[in-house]
């Protein structure tokens, strides 16, 4: 949780208010009454804490419970005041009920996860991977809508999927994070991109939104995509459709360019599943 949001939570959390933090074990919100997570009492902590330094939350108020296996969360319907779950959600495999699970419990509350812009950076753990090794999600927030979209492997695939490792020093600390405060309810859905073709484009229109590679990569790209004949006569034929029986004529056999087929892909809407 960023230092500021983690400000603005203390302020928000009266005295006598019932504090849940889901997914607190690395970095416990130390503000907390109750604590849910895969992870054991005994071992919180690794990379700190925040909040007040006195910890609110024991051993027996410690729940460990597997937050993705669609057992509800002990606590009854806005039995808690203020609910935390702070970089969490872009690890587990089933964030959407853990959605469904936080407004059934909580009353108002946090939400922060890792930025999409810092998910498609390449080389932070590793040289040959975009973003964190054991993400699932790349995550955004439109309004008050959480929205999630498996993170595919073609964002390791090419630099037009993801961004340069040079781009995080245009980043300020809060460009690092997303986060949602919410107030009885919040939205959320996952997207169900069926089609590869529209999956590589949502990608790559997500990278050229952030203007981190010059005009003329994607031209140095589109002219070397052109310089083999076989490929400078199907991207051709893919442009212009009606040459493809004069092209069949000349050549006596059909010419596959997979046009119909990647037509069918292109208008194959996204799906969205809450």
């Amino acid at each position: 949780m960023l230092e500021k949001n983690c400000k603005k939570v203390l302020k928000l959390i009266s005295p006598k208010d019932i504090v849940l933090d889901i997914g607190g074990w690395a970095i416990p919100f130390n503000r907390a009454n109750y604590v849910v997570d895969l992870m054991p009492y005994e071992t919180r902590g690794i990379h700190g804490f925040q909040g007040p330094d006195k910890e609110h939350f024991s051993k027996d108020s410690w729940i460990v419970q597997d937050i993705s296996s669609r057992k509800p969360l002990p606590f009854k319907d806005k039995e808690i005041d203020f609910v935390v779950c702070s970089d969490t959600l872009e690890d587990i495999k089933d964030p959407l009920y853990v959605c469904s699970e936080i407004i059934r419990v909580g009353k108002r509350g946090y939400i922060g996860f890792p930025s999409r812009t810092i998910e498609s950076i390449m080389g932070m753990e590793g040289e040959r991977f975009a973003g964190y090794s054991h993400h699932r999600w790349l995550i955004d927030i439109v309004k008050n809508k959480i929205i999630f979209r498996f993170k595919n492997h073609f964002i390791h695939h090419s630099w037009k999927y993801h961004l340069p490792k040079s781009y995080l020093k245009k980043l300020k600390p809060e460009d690092h994070s997303s986060y949602l405060f919410w107030k009885n309810s919040f939205e959320f859905e996952e997207v169900l991109t069926t089609s590869s073709i529209n999956l590589r484009r949502e990608m790559e229109e997500f990278v050229k939104s952030k203007k981190a590679y010059p005009s003329f990569y994607y031209y140095l790209y589109a002219f070397d995509s052109m310089v083999h004949v076989k490929s400078f006569i199907k991207n051709f034929l893919l442009k212009h459709p009606r040459s493809e029986k004069l092209a069949e004529r000349i050549f006596g056999k059909t010419i596959k360019t997979g046009l119909h087929e990647e037509s069918f892909w292109k208008n194959m809407p996204d799906i969205p599943s809450k």
